[in-house]
């Protein structure tokens, strides 16, 4: 907390108060009454609003890139190799619309006016025009010579008040504040869900995998091996089930059928004698 002294190089007070500003004291913090918000407006509200940081922008690009590349990966790798027409199309829609969704968000965020307060509007003569009443007290930022509207805080990337400002993220190249938060939100959520839905997916290409390569190792083992197997697997080894059972059940069969060659080679000298 500042000190009144320190308070007092602030903060304008109304004039109606004492006649003449330069004798007016500082009020304490309990008797702030704040201007309201729609006092103080953005004048780059309906401008293009986009933040030149190196590091921001670099990130942002990452970000985008990361998307792309999750969405190269899913149907590239996991969907179009798949035999099951009705599950690469539902799934392949569903991961598009979400990136689709998530990267819009992510444009909105970046290119929203967070809600940043006009630079410079803290003059004696613009704070004359508010026409404050008695006991009303606005405050100024001696950084950028702007009025701070109440929660109003100041970003050293962007260089400007904005109003409810959360805090500068550099994966949207944006600070997070009154105009662009919900953006924010939306992205962060589309995000959780394309990266649940590629983990749900990568899991079942998993499992496809193990059972492909339990087929043609099956197919190759011969009739023994398929009986070996089937015995020791039973009737309910189907499905998705089936690779994670042969993964247990496999190397004790490969060990069964190292062993059983010199065996048979064995009863086979004992006959002759």
């Amino acid at each position: 907390m500042k000190s009144p002294v320190h308070r007092c190089r602030d903060v304008e007070h109304a004039r109606g108060q004492a006649g003449d500003g330069a004798g007016i004291n500082c009020l304490q913090t309990e008797q702030r009454i704040p201007i309201s918000k729609d006092v103080i407006t953005s004048s780059s509200a309906s401008a293009m609003w986009f933040i030149r940081d190196a590091c921001g922008i670099v990130c942002a690009i990452i970000t985008w890139m990361l998307v792309l590349y999750a969405e190269f990966v899913v149907l590239f790798v996991m969907l179009l190799p798949s035999k099951n027409l009705t599950y690469s199309i539902v799934n392949g829609t569903l991961f598009n619309i979400l990136a689709f969704l998530a990267l819009a968000s992510h444009l909105r965020a970046m290119c929203t006016d967070p809600g940043a307060v006009p630079k410079g509007n803290a003059t004696k003569e613009y704070i004359e025009s508010l026409q404050l009443k008695p006991g009303q007290v606005v405050y100024k930022c001696p950084k950028c010579c702007s009025i701070k509207p109440d929660r109003a805080h100041h970003c050293s990337v962007c260089k400007r008040c904005i109003r409810k400002m959360d805090h500068h993220c550099p994966w949207v190249n944006n600070c997070v504040g009154e105009n662009n938060q919900k953006y924010f939100v939306l992205f962060t959520m589309y995000i959780a869900l394309i990266s649940l839905h590629a983990l749900v997916m990568v899991v079942f290409h998993f499992l496809y995998c193990f059972e492909d390569d339990w087929t043609r190792n099956r197919a190759s083992e011969g009739r023994d091996g398929e009986v070996g197997e089937g015995a020791m697997l039973g009737g309910g080894a189907d499905g998705v089930w089936r690779p994670v059972l042969s993964v247990l059940v496999q190397p004790l069969h490969r060990a069964e059928l190292q062993e059983q060659p010199p065996r048979a080679r064995h009863h086979s000298t004992g006959g002759d004698h």
